[in-house]
């Protein structure tokens, strides 16, 4: 009995729960995917200080989000599938066995854990919160592999890896997360204004 609740609990958390559910679920994965290749394709401005990137990069907060709507599975699946098929896209190559990019569906996952509130601040501060140690442990993730798989040096890993990943992600899941967050409450509640009036006549 028991054991049964909690399945029933993780099939809702992942949001599979019905085959109805699990093909929302679906269709929003590849609907993130697909806009995750499009933000990487959009040039963000930075400043370069030293070595470091300082700016904003939607597409952590992408990730993110997609997680905090959808949940865990949706959050990871997007984030993965959005690199994969970004990185053969564009460089027509699978970095180290697409590991780079399971650890950044692991922010997408990390995220979509807790439910949020998207019309409370409260929430959004907790998605922010959430969203920040999702990237630590992805950005961490990202260095192993670089050190283990790819087999660089770890001056370089914490060089040209995690400081820069940080740099650019911090801030970026941090301010980007809640604010993404938002645009999808409104734009979600104004298409159910427009689609409840005709489902009723």
């Amino acid at each position: 009995m028991n054991t049964e609740r909690v399945r029933a609990h993780w099939l809702k958390k992942l949001r599979i729960e019905s085959s109805q559910e699990a093909i929302r679920t679906l269709l929003f994965i590849a609907i993130g995917a697909a806009i995750l290749v499009v933000a990487y394709l959009i040039p963000m401005p930075y400043i370069m200080v030293s070595l470091f990137p300082f700016g904003l990069a939607p597409t952590f907060a992408i990730i993110a989000v997609a997680g905090a709507i959808r949940g865990p599975l949706a959050g990871l699946l997007t984030g993965y599938l959005g690199t994969v098929l970004y990185d053969l896209l564009f460089f027509n190559a699978i970095v180290s066995f697409t590991l780079p990019a399971l650890a950044f569906g692991l922010l997408g996952c990390i995220t979509g854990i807790p439910s949020y509130d998207f019309s409370r601040g409260r929430s959004l501060g907790k998605l922010s919160i959430i969203a920040v140690v999702g990237l630590v442990l992805t950005v961490l993730l990202v260095v192993v592999i670089d050190l283990y798989v790819e087999t660089i040096g770890t001056l370089a890993a914490i060089a040209f890896v995690l400081l820069r990943l940080l740099t650019l992600g911090l801030p970026s899941v941090f301010l980007l997360t809640p604010l993404f967050a938002r645009v999808w409450l409104m734009t979600s509640t104004r298409v159910t204004r427009l689609v409840s009036p005709a489902s009723n006549a």
